[in-house]
């Protein structure tokens, strides 16, 4: 057997490999730049620590093996195999890689983050690499910045594919029950617990947080050791890049949020619906954000939130557990001020309780949207529900909404009577503890920014107990978009009207008028395949009369308004659309701080492209700058079903406070 070499100086030769300098050391082995005296060129060349090989020759056997397979895979996104073997000369085992001349991506993030073009390229171009090894059914499990290359061009190259699940790091990389867990920093929670069950979803987790690092300048967990860092990454939720960073883009923003989610099934389904967003945020940014998957991230988060507590889990949106694990445990690592965890013996008894009142709710909305004089309730329905013994006890809460400022400074007028009112509507709500959002800014992003004082929630914290016989339904104030839109639906024939009443809807405008501080005129635009080639009817009310009826669609926001054409899909359920535009205006003003008064707002009612189909409010706010004129201070997008802020642009440095 030959004599090992100790020490590789420049000039020795391996294989048919001279070394020429050492690129970098790991627990694995060590990289040189070398010349392939056959072929003449430059190439990286890994050659195995002489321990390892000596004190284990399986996985001396093993390295050559996946390198192997690992020649297989030929992409521009991957750095290429070149050549394996056992050189006989020194006893080293080796691999010939090829050299990519512009550093390693974390030698780029040395002096802090890169430019969102150019993370988003980088990314891109190794998400193009998850999709090949997806297709060849090879997990990496240690994406990272030192893995990832850039040639002389700016091409990002992921290194290491088919070879990083077998690499053992001493400084970065922890083994548990003999199965290798990849770089704490980077890793999925899941792969921390087990590496064992890594697929394609915690390559795109660890790809996210090497996103978030070039995007912020470090990665979304730090510690001191790598098990603080698991600590953190399995207790806390992921970091948005936006709260370090406002000037990234919502759609980067989302989709990196999106790749990090503590949730494996809130992440990408693979790397191609990675990919495909991906290249979406490159070509359109933000004004392509309701086409991305992520758009429904937050909705998702939501949806998987709730889930979870009807079984008596508390989580984050993320799906970061944070109830006690033993019954009567009240210690709570993360404090969450208002929410009150039940006992698990309660579980049971509150699901039925809550199962109960929302049954009671939707069999009760449904008669107010019937109406009392529909045949139902005439032929002897009332009779019965009037019934002593059919009458369910129901626990209800009196919803007051917050007043609105009176008065609004008016740029032509002075000052006008903001229209905005609200009258007490009962709704019957399980008596459920409300979390605040100012103590969960994962649940509500809105509130992490300037003014985080003001909770907003659906359900108000000064409601008090209803009044016998109140209705159950949510009150349209004065000029609110509901309350015209009944108006509008009025004009139509009748029949193409629901059973309720409702014409299928498929988006609402409310343009800003200067002389008021909400929108008196409303256009309406429904779904009705019997007119013109547009398959849609557009009503407008303006001071609650019908002033245009039509089924040519001119529409000066979209690109080609003459061949607008509306589809069965983009109807929003009426189920959904729980939440008026003055609701919607409450909720927006109220993420202002105190003093600020808006002197005008726009609203537009939409769903989102995604699946499922998510309404929502989109509330635009002006209020007056310190020269006394109007200034537009963004806008918030709230859930027209849940009245919960998924995006928020506010600013409101610049205008006046009382």
């Amino acid at each position: 057997m030959p004599t090992l070499i100790g020490k590789i100086e420049p000039g020795d030769v391996i294989g048919r490999c001279r070394i020429i300098r050492e690129l970098g050391r790991g627990g694995v082995g060590t990289v040189y730049l070398a010349t392939h005296q056959t072929l003449q060129i430059e190439v990286a060349l890994k050659v195995l620590s002489p321990t390892l090989s000596l004190d284990n020759p399986a996985l001396a056997e093993r390295f050559i093996r996946e390198a192997q397979l690992a020649a297989r895979i030929r992409h521009p996104n991957v750095i290429a195999v070149m050549d394996a073997a056992h050189d006989e000369a020194t006893g080293l085992y080796y691999i010939v890689l090829e050299y990519v001349g512009g550093g390693s991506l974390s030698w780029h993030l040395r002096n802090g983050p890169i430019p969102e073009t150019k993370a988003l390229a980088i990314i891109t171009g190794i998400a193009h690499a998850l999709v090949l090894a997806e297709e060849n059914s090879v997990v990496h499990r240690d994406i990272k910045p030192d893995n990832i290359m850039l040639d002389l061009r700016g091409v990002a190259k992921l290194a290491d594919l088919g070879l990083a699940k077998h690499a053992i790091d001493s400084r970065t990389s922890l083994t548990m029950g003999g199965s290798f867990m990849g770089t704490p920093a980077y890793m999925s929670p899941e792969q921390a617990r087990d590496a064992k069950v890594a697929d394609t979803r915690d390559d795109i987790y660890s790809l996210g947080a090497t996103f978030f690092e070039c995007l912020t300048g470090k990665p979304p967990f730090e510690g001191e050791t790598p098990y603080n860092i698991m600590s953190e990454l399995l207790t806390k939720p992921s970091p948005r890049p936006r709260d370090q960073q406002p000037g990234i883009s919502q759609s980067t923003d989302l989709v990196c949020r999106k790749m990090m989610a503590k949730n494996r099934d809130l992440r990408y389904r693979g790397a191609q619906a990675l990919l495909r967003d991906l290249q979406h945020a490159q070509m359109f940014g933000d004004a392509g954000l309701g086409k991305l998957e992520a758009a429904t991230f937050d909705h998702e988060s939501l949806q998987a939130r709730e889930q979870a507590l009807t079984y008596g889990v508390e989580t984050s949106a993320e799906g970061v557990a944070m109830i006690p694990e033993a019954p009567g445990d009240s210690t709570i690592t993360r404090p969450i001020p208002a929410i009150i965890v039940p006992r698990r013996a309660d579980y049971g008894v509150f699901r039925a309780a809550f199962l109960l009142v929302m049954l009671v709710t939707m069999a009760t909305l449904l008669l107010a949207w019937l109406g009392p004089e529909h045949p139902l309730l005439k032929n002897g329905f009332a009779l019965i529900t009037n019934h002593p013994a059919a009458t369910p006890a129901v626990v209800t809460t009196t919803v007051q909404a917050p007043s609105p400022p009176t008065t609004a400074q008016n740029s032509h007028s002075g000052t006008v009577k903001n229209p905005v009112t609200s009258s007490p509507a009962t709704i019957p709500v399980p008596r459920e503890p409300t979390p605040d959002p100012s103590s969960h800014p994962e649940l509500f992003p809105a509130l992490t920014g300037e003014n985080p004082a003001t909770p907003v929630t659906a359900i108000p914290p000064n409601a008090s107990e209803p009044t016998p016989g109140a209705v159950p339904a949510m009150a349209a104030a004065p000029d609110s978009a509901f309350a015209a839109r009944t108006i509008a639906e009025a004009g139509l024939d009748k029949n193409s009207l629901d059973p309720t009443g409702h014409a299928q809807l498929l988006r609402i405008i409310g343009k800003r008028d200067k002389s008021e501080a909400v929108p008196t005129t409303w256009t309406f635009y429904f779904y009705d395949k019997n007119v013109s080639s547009t398959n849609a009817r557009v009503v407008t009310v303006t001071g609650g009369k019908v002033t245009k009826n039509s089924s040519v669609i001119v529409d000066a926001t979209h690109p080609f308004p003459w061949i607008f054409s509306s589809d069965e899909k983009e109807i929003i359920p009426n189920d959904k659309l729980a939440v008026d535009s003055s609701q919607a205006l409450q909720t927006a003003q109220a993420l202002l701080p105190e003093g600020v008064t808006i002197t005008g707002s726009e609203f537009e009612l939409t769903q989102k492209d995604s699946v499922p189909p998510i309404p929502v409010w989109r509330v635009t706010l002006w209020a007056k700058n310190k020269e006394g004129e109007d200034q537009k201070l963004g806008a918030v997008t709230i859930l027209a079903e849940k009245n919960v802020v998924s995006e928020s642009t506010l600013r409101s440095d610049t205008v006046v406070r009382r």
